[in-house]
């Protein structure tokens, strides 16, 4: 576990020198014991890190965070249609089942970013469920390596086909 939250914070350290977090991050501070409470489950510690510091918004004009301290929905409520649809559509573990994919962003033209709900939350691997014909791809990272993989454009190509990354940006919700 230790080597995985260093590489957290080795892949944190990089995303904030390619994107300066914004002076003061849209809902960003909520109390995360109340979200796990309310939720069922504790988000590993990199997807705390990057919505303490950013905050609700859309990396590179392609990552949107599903936004976990919503003003008039929990995280579960806004992520449940999604989780439905998939539940429905792909014959794949869904979150509440275990090791069941839970998503934590949108990608633009409609993709899902997520984790494999399999273990510790901090071991959770980084899946990307694309809607341009290829299925879940399950990737050795946690949301902020995605993220940085995003922006530096260093993920398989095929993986991100159809996408344009825009360059190294935060915009708040």
């Amino acid at each position: 576990m230790l080597a995985g939250v260093m590489m957290s914070v080795a892949a944190f350290v990089r995303l904030t020198d390619l994107v300066q977090p914004p002076d003061y991050p849209v809902r960003a501070n909520g109390d995360w014991k109340r979200f796990t409470s309310v939720n069922g489950f504790p988000p590993p510690e990199d997807y705390r890190m990057l919505v303490r510091e950013y905050g609700s918004g859309t990396f590179g004009g392609v990552i949107s965070l599903i936004e976990p301290f919503d003003p008039s929905k929990s995280f579960m409520d806004l992520i449940e249609p999604r989780c439905r649809a998939l539940r429905n559509g792909s014959g794949r573990s869904v979150w509440p089942e275990p090791g069941g994919f839970l998503p934590w962003g949108v990608v633009a033209g409609g993709g899902l970013v997520g984790w494999r709900t399999d273990g510790r939350p901090n071991d959770w691997p980084t899946v990307y469920w694309s809607d341009r014909g290829h299925g879940p791809v399950e990737l050795p990272m946690g949301a902020v390596g995605f993220v940085v993989g995003v922006l530096e454009r260093t993920l398989d190509p095929a993986l991100l086909a159809g996408l344009t990354v825009g360059a190294a940006t935060f915009t708040s919700a």
